[in-house]
C-alpha cells in the first residue's frame, strides 16, 4: 500500500470513528477542500508530514498515535 492510500484510509477512518465530517476537518484545520478530498479519495500523489501533523491533531492524537495502526504496515513509499 502507498504511504498517501493508507493516510487517506487513516483519516477516512478516523472521520468515522469520531462522528467528524470532511467539512469540519477542513474548516477547523485550515487546509484546502481540494487537498483533503483528494488524500482521503486517494487521488494525490504525495502529501506533507505538515499536512498529517494537522490531521492528528485534529483528533487530538499524536503523529505516533496517528501511524500507530495496520494501514502503515508494509508501506511502499516509492510505488
Amino acid at each position: 500500500m502507498k504511504l498517501v492510500e493508507a493516510v487517506g484510509l487513516r483519516t477516512a477512518e478516523l472521520l468515522k470513528e469520531n462522528n467528524k465530517s470532511q467539512y469540519r476537518l477542513i474548516k477547523d484545520t485550515c487546509l484546502s477542500k481540494n487537498a483533503v478530498l483528494c488524500i482521503i479519495k486517494n487521488k494525490s500523489k504525495d502529501v506533507k508530514l505538515s499536512t498529517i501533523y494537522l490531521i492528528a491533531d485534529f483528533f487530538g492524537m499524536s503523529l505516533a498515535e496517528f501511524f500507530d495502526c495496520d494501514f502503515f504496515k508494509n508501506i511502499d513509499i516509492y510505488g
